[in-house]
């Protein structure tokens, strides 16, 4: 199978995850941190099972247990916030707001790994952030709510993440690194938050338990077959921006499924200015 197949794979799948994230975050009576737990583990489990058949590796874990530990609280608090968001805004709005992690990431290399700004990745996190005014611009004015404020945040944590997660796949299994990525924050989360065990109970239920699976699949099949895009294409400079198609696909979804077709002409505007932003990232 070519990268160019498996990347589609990944941005298709990617895309109906989110969706589906935003379908059960709409119920009420659904929490946000018991839903963080449980996607987590079911996601951990089903790429740690694929792991197993391909070599479970843990060797080179202790020099990285900081990065580990770090990854615990990025993606721990990152995806409480993700889930807060998506519980409150539109799943388009969410995915524009959510592009800008790149940006979050670039700053992590420059920080962390020592990499340099170029003028072309300047104009890059410009026009991001422009993709974001432009679709909550409302009225003469540039309107926040607690929505864009957990998504802000969620792509804030995730960016960073994504810079230590660079650090640590230099030297530690990927596909070891990814069950444990997302099997640990999962329960941190449930240790500091044990009262979700209760609001996890209609989650486990026949109405629920099947979307939940079937997000656990999606996103575990979206996270292998990106990975696998890489090692078969070894071009992660056109994969990483390509792959943000599933902004401007994500937009085009949610207004088909979930009827999101207000503003819908500047929301599509934003993300294909937001996935050029993105490109130019690179």
């Amino acid at each position: 199978m070519t990268w160019q197949i498996l990347l589609l794979i990944s941005v298709i799948s990617y895309s109906i995850s989110i969706l589906l994230q935003h379908v059960l975050m709409k119920d009420d009576q659904n929490d946000p941190i018991a839903y963080s737990i449980v996607y987590q583990l079911f996601t951990g489990i089903l790429i740690g099972i694929y792991a197993l058949f391909n070599g479970f590796i843990v060797q080179g874990f202790i020099p990285l247990i900081p990065n580990f530990i770090l990854m615990i609280v990025l993606y721990g608090a990152g995806n409480i916030f993700v889930w807060q968001a998506l519980k409150i805004i539109d799943v388009s709005e969410f995915t524009i707001i959510f592009a800008s992690r790149a940006f979050w990431t670039i700053i992590g290399a420059i920080i962390f790994l020592g990499e340099s700004l170029s003028l072309k990745q300047v104009i890059g996190i410009i026009l991001i952030i422009f993709s974001i005014v432009l679709v909550f611009w409302k009225k003469q004015k540039f309107s926040l709510n607690r929505g864009f404020v957990f998504a802000f945040l969620g792509a804030l944590l995730w960016g960073i993440a994504f810079t230590n997660d660079f650090l640590v796949v230099n030297s530690f299994d990927v596909l070891s690194y990814l069950t444990i990525a997302f099997i640990l924050p999962a329960l941190a989360i449930w240790m500091i938050f044990p009262k979700s065990t209760v609001k996890m109970k209609p989650l486990l239920e026949r109405k629920t338990l099947w979307k939940m699976g079937l997000l656990g699949i999606l996103y575990a099949v979206s996270t292998i077959t990106i990975f696998l895009a890489y090692q078969i294409g070894q071009n992660a400079t056109q994969i990483a921006p390509l792959n943000q198609v599933s902004t401007i696909i994500i937009v085009i979804l949610s207004a088909i499924f979930l009827k999101e077709r207000t503003d819908l002409l500047r929301k599509l505007l934003g993300a294909i200015i937001s996935f050029i932003g993105v490109f130019l990232l690179k």
